[in-house]
């Protein structure tokens, strides 16, 4: 009984041992916003930002145009072109009330739907990255969900590199041989 106790054990130490974790990190907001493809996103989100700013700012204008007639008025006395003037005004402001919603909105959506394919890509080459490098665990140091997790290595340029995004001095973070330079 002893021996078949010994032999179990002895088994599952060398299962055990032959499964060892190998861990790595990866800062995958860094990534993200050095690939070209966010640069992109990003002029494409200033574009539509500016073109419905611009909108605005010209419902503005009539805005202002339409109070500085009323400016004049006094409200006890006012004729029913008068009244229709205001009521004409108070709906341009519900107007511009709702089209800045909608332009929010509207941008929200075009950068969250233009961003999947980005943040697909990225997931896609860490994990090409990681299984290259045999790691079997890549925690995500931009998210700041971890505060204490296993040491390992830094991947992220590695990913960099695969993806052909340039390096530079700052986002290289390999440590440099002992009295050598980085």
């Amino acid at each position: 009984m002893k021996k078949q106790i010994l032999i179990l054990l002895a088994g599952f130490m060398a299962i055990t041992a032959s499964a060892q974790v190998k861990t790595a990190t990866v800062n995958s907001n860094e990534l993200v916003m050095s690939m070209p493809e966010t640069k992109a996103l990003q002029a494409k989100i200033q574009e539509k930002s500016a073109e419905l700013s611009k909108q605005l700012e010209t419902m503005y204008k009539q805005y202002e145009t339409k109070m500085a007639e009323l400016k004049g008025i006094n409200p006890q006395k006012m004729t029913a072109i008068e009244e229709a003037k205001v009521a004409e005004l108070q709906d341009l402001q519900k107007r511009i009330e709702k089209f800045e919603q909608s332009a929010q909105k509207e941008v929200q959506q075009m950068e969250q739907t233009l961003s999947v394919p980005i943040l697909e890509k990225a997931k896609k080459m860490i994990e090409v990255v990681a299984t290259e490098r045999g790691y079997s665990h890549v925690f995500d140091v931009s998210a700041g969900g971890m505060i204490v997790f296993p040491k390992g290595d830094d991947i992220t340029d590695a990913t960099k590199t695969k993806m052909g995004i340039p390096l530079t001095p700052a986002t290289n973070t390999a440590t440099p041989a002992i009295g050598g330079k980085k």
